[in-house]
């Protein structure tokens, strides 16, 4: 039975789920729907294009192995069946309280049937299964349809490659989140120099969403700023200074309602000057200090 999901802004702007065709763009939507609260359900291509594509003459499964190719979803096999797990689904979906648990194995526990001399042994690797990917997160207890920044950056639906990850918690975990958000840092950033320093010293700062946020913020008031508009920009800072400097928290002079475009002379109105200001005048008509 399909469920209510939730789709995020950034779903659309993908570039990774963009290399796929537009059938399977809308057949990974579509799987979320199916899927069970841990995002697994029966690999039947069949099945699955009459639920989600029925007025679509397309091969379901040549579209899913597409979404298995870019890391979208995982397809395995366990006792002879063939199931589907949609990678990091708990990162972006938020399922109902009330709703049943899933009845299909873990793609990410290992499989285990007892030898000839009863001892259990690893199965044998097909084309769908695997024993080396890390499961994915638990459900996050943010509502899973909140506007956060999630929704604003391209690539927060890109799913973690499906290599082992390190226990949450540690450092490595958020290399790729601390990587997404420098480059929309350097992406908005107007001068870009020394890009490899400016990531050094992104690195070091490590900022999480909130201090992510207040750096924008920064940015962009700077941005805005007179010190930066005037003289083509050239009083900006390299990024790595301003990094390291903490300049967001700088209060900067808003740049106003008047703006000197290029090839515009500063030297104008000279008509409506008053000269004689400040002067005696003589007799003759001269002035004099």
């Amino acid at each position: 039975m399909a469920r209510a999901r939730n789709i995020k802004p950034g779903f659309f702007a993908n570039e990774h789920l963009a290399e796929c065709d537009p059938l399977a763009r809308i057949l990974f939507a579509g799987l979320w729907c199916l899927a069970d609260r841990s995002g697994r359900l029966e690999d039947r291509p069949k099945r699955i294009r009459a639920e989600l594509l029925p007025y679509d003459s397309c091969d379901a499964g040549a579209l899913l192995d597409q979404l298995q190719e870019h890391g979208f979803v995982l397809r395995y096999s366990r006792d002879g069946k063939q199931f589907i797990q949609v990678l990091n689904f708990n990162k972006h979906q938020n399922p109902h309280v009330k709703e049943a648990a899933s009845s299909i194995p873990d793609p990410f526990e290992a499989e285990q049937a007892p030898g000839e001399d009863g001892i259990a042994t690893e199965p044998d690797s097909d084309e769908h299964s695997t024993s080396t990917v890390q499961a994915p997160d638990q459900s996050d207890t943010n509502p899973a349809d909140s506007l956060s920044l999630d929704s604003l950056i391209p690539d927060s639906l890109i799913p973690d490659p499906v290599t082992p990850q390190p226990p949450e918690g540690e450092c490595a975990a958020v290399e790729g989140e601390t990587d997404v958000l420098f480059a929309n840092f350097w992406k908005l950033y107007p001068r870009k120099t020394d890009k490899a320093k400016a990531q050094k010293a992104w690195a070091k700062l490590n900022p999480d969403r909130p201090l992510f946020e207040k750096i924008m913020r920064g940015l962009g008031n700077h941005c805005a700023s007179r010190d930066w508009i005037k003289d083509d920009g050239q009083f900006i800072p390299h990024p790595t200074t301003w990094l390291n400097g903490k300049r967001w928290e700088d209060e900067v002079r808003p740049a106003g309602t008047i703006h000197q475009f290029p090839g515009q002379s500063r030297h104008t109105d000279f008509d409506k000057r008053d000269y004689t200001a400040g002067l005696t005048q003589r007799e003759d008509g001269t002035y004099a200090f």
